[in-house]
């Protein structure tokens, strides 16, 4: 196999991002994750090993400039960066309104700062590292590709507004970012799954009954019948870092459709 510049993965230290990493090191990309929290970086770069796979990790708060600028003057030391994988985020189920008969006696509405801890780890932490990504990409004429992390909910959610608004947003930024840096040859191309089946879901299944029954309704309204696996994902990231004629787009892993609410 042809040696291959560097992969970064930013948030994933667990879950899909950990999967995606362990993906794109198994396909020869030395692969660093950057992640905030170091015991999970290290549970994830032991569970590498395992699998035979090879991570380098980073420390890094994905909303902190300084911090994202630094992971990225450290790549470019190293030598090329071929990809950039965003996919540090949150989700967030919070209706815009609660009627009284639900709030206990008044009217509830969303709250001002769980839109903004939503809107700046899901949006403005992907505008921080896609920025430094495409810099270091065009200072070194050697074009990549960034994929963000973006999720269905983009085109609409019940119940989720300030999640489904910052994926939106992802999705622009997407498209926007593509148009001017293909001058430079740097793609970019969303990987937009729906609901996907890892540890994540089944913990808070196991913590909150009602959310697993909630969910066992949704997975009923996905026409596959199924939530999406990790490595299913991880599989289109692939696609997406190694087609040289993708850019500007979304790629859905939805199982054939997302619902926006369920019956």
């Amino acid at each position: 196999m042809p040696r291959r510049g560097q992969a970064v993965v930013i948030g994933g230290s667990r879950g899909l991002g950990a999967a995606i990493a362990y993906a794109l090191g198994a396909a020869g990309w030395p692969t660093t994750v950057a992640a905030r929290d170091t015991e999970q970086l290290e549970r994830c770069r032991k569970e590498a090993a395992e699998r035979g796979v090879e991570l380098s990790t980073a420390q890094v708060d994905t909303l902190a400039p300084a911090d994202v600028r630094r992971l990225f003057t450290d790549l470019a030391q190293r030598g090329q960066l071929d990809v950039c994988v965003m996919a540090a985020g949150r989700n967030l189920s919070q209706r815009l309104l609660r009627p009284p008969r639900e709030a206990g006696g008044a009217w509830s509405a969303h709250g001002i700062e769980e839109w903004h801890a939503t809107v700046d780890l899901n949006l403005t932490g992907t505008f921080l590292a896609g920025r430094e990504a495409a810099l270091t990409m065009a200072q070194a004429g050697t074009g990549g590709v960034l994929v963000p992390v973006v999720s269905c909910t983009w085109q609409g959610s019940w119940g989720q507004s300030a999640y489904a608004a910052a994926k939106a947003g992802v999705v622009s930024l997407t498209r926007s970012w593509a148009l001017e840096l293909g001058e430079f040859g740097i793609r970019v191309v969303a990987v937009a799954p729906g609901v996907v089946d890892g540890a994540a879901l089944r913990e808070k299944g196991a913590r909150h009954p009602a959310h697993a029954r909630y969910m066992e309704r949704l997975r009923e309204q996905v026409p596959l019948r199924r939530f999406a696996a990790e490595h299913e994902v991880a599989e289109t990231v692939l696609h997406a870092v190694t087609n040289q004629y993708l850019t500007g787009t979304v790629i859905e892993v939805a199982g054939g459709g997302f619902p926006a609410r369920i019956p």
